[in-house]
């Protein structure tokens, strides 16, 4: 292990799990299945609905149907613009145990969070992936769960250092 310091003492705030909740979204609309299925349902609506009402210009339905489609298309971009501000902060308001102090740590072994709550110690070969944007680092211990990591808590070299650790021990989202 280098000189370097790896280990960081910070409070989360709501700013930081609104980051994380858009970075797994974000994560998950454009991963596969999830992309699939959404486009799937959109050719489908399309294919039953949209089509034939080009065809009867008249048709009653078709202002609902066009309604319908713009509904389908805007989801996925009100879940990340808006509804994961807002359910975010809302997760982080009702789970105080986010809003305690708490230090981490990462080594060539794993992750590490200490808080009065607890000592947590996982090793890198329990997580399932990792993803990170210009905001946050995500360690997945599952498809839903998560550990975060703000980086306006790191130094420009502790992320490169995390980056480094992590790449070589958990595949990437």
């Amino acid at each position: 292990m280098n000189d370097l310091n790896r280990s960081v003492t910070l409070t989360l705030t709501a700013d930081d799990y609104v980051a994380a909740n858009k970075l797994f979204i974000l994560k998950y609309l454009t991963s596969c299945w999830p992309l699939i299925s959404w486009l799937g349902f959109a050719a489908l609506l399309l294919g039953i609905f949209f089509v034939p009402s080009l065809q009867m210009h008249d048709a009653p339905f078709a202002p609902a149907v066009y309604i319908g489609f713009a509904v389908v298309i805007a989801l996925p971009f009100f879940q990340y613009f808006v509804g994961a501000a807002i359910f975010a902060r809302k997760a982080y308001a009702a789970q105080k145990v986010l809003q305690h102090p708490m230090t981490v740590s990462w080594s060539a072994e794993g992750f590490r969070s200490i808080a009065q709550q607890g000592d947590w110690n996982i090793a890198w070969g329990d997580y399932m992936k990792w993803a990170e944007d210009d905001k946050v680092i995500l360690l997945y211990q599952g498809p839903r769960i998560f550990n975060m990591l703000p980086k306006r808590i790191l130094t420009t070299a502790q992320v490169d250092d995390i980056r480094q650790v992590v790449e070589a021990n958990v595949k990437r989202a």
